[in-house]
């Protein structure tokens, strides 16, 4: 379950992504009355079983079962803030009435890695899954080569175009006029790195905080100009990393610091 809210005065209104027909919304009645069948099962993050009665309105839940409650990532703030951005991020990407097997499988595996995984690996577990959610749907940004003249990217510094959908060359960065980010050449490594890793290796990947703040400014980028809208949750993900004190992703305009980077050699 990646979004529910109140209906009425003791219904739900559930969001549901599904493998066979992807993004399902359906109402679950008196689900908030005490003693409830249902409303134990139903909750956000939630792996469910259920059973769907269709009418002519919108569909209604009339049995559910958990599969997998992920206790650990509502019990945990750092954890839940990131769970609900990767079950928005499904959403965002989900269409109705259409299968959604990888990125169904994709969610819940990272659900279940994230409930158990370090705090201090989550962020890259985060970038891992970004660029998967990507790659499924067709939108993985160009790492290789230019985007713009396709030629093969030097071992130096470059910049990033989301507009352009990814790394843009010294010859090719003043033929537009759209927002380019600084793409350092370990963060174009790191990048590319996650982007072909398995998650346990990408969860490993040991990250300067300069680094990792340039990545997710690159990746928020991507993200932003492919879905034309901002993902709600960032907000409250990132107000829970201050108060745990993690450094957000860099502003716009600010150039990467100068500071010493760890990140893969290739």
């Amino acid at each position: 379950m990646v979004r529910m809210s109140d209906l009425g005065e003791a219904d739900r209104l559930l969001v549901l992504l599904t493998p066979g027909r992807g993004l399902m919304r359906a109402t679950a009645r008196s689900a908030r009355k005490p003693g409830s069948k249902l409303g134990g099962h139903l909750d956000l993050l939630c792996h469910v079983s259920i059973s769907i009665s269709t009418g002519r309105g919108l569909d209604t839940v009339s049995q559910a079962d958990t599969l997998e409650g992920f206790r650990g990532l509502r019990d945990d703030l750092g954890r839940l803030s990131r769970g609900l951005y990767l079950a928005e991020l499904a959403e965002r990407f989900a269409v109705e009435e259409a299968a959604s097997h990888g990125p169904f499988r994709l969610l819940v595996d990272t659900l279940r890695t994230l409930e158990k995984l370090p705090a201090d690996a989550a962020d890259s577990l985060l970038r891992w899954y970004e660029l998967r959610m990507l790659g499924q749907h067709g939108f993985a940004p160009q790492l290789q080569r230019c985007v713009d003249c396709e030629s093969a990217l030097e071992q130096k510094d470059h910049v990033y175009s989301a507009a352009r959908g990814g790394i843009v060359c010294p010859n090719c960065r003043t033929r537009g006029d759209d927002p380019l980010l600084p793409a350092p050449v370990t963060v174009i490594k790191i990048l590319r790195f996650l982007g072909r890793a398995t998650w346990p290796e990408a969860i490993g990947l040991k990250v300067g905080d300069d680094d990792r703040r340039m990545v997710e400014r690159v990746l928020r980028s991507h993200l932003h100009y492919v879905l034309d809208r901002d993902v709600k949750s960032t907000g409250f993900l990132d107000e829970v990393r201050k108060r745990l004190g993690v450094a957000e992703a860099a502003p716009e305009g600010d150039p990467p610091g100068d500071g010493a980077r760890t990140g893969p050699q290739g």
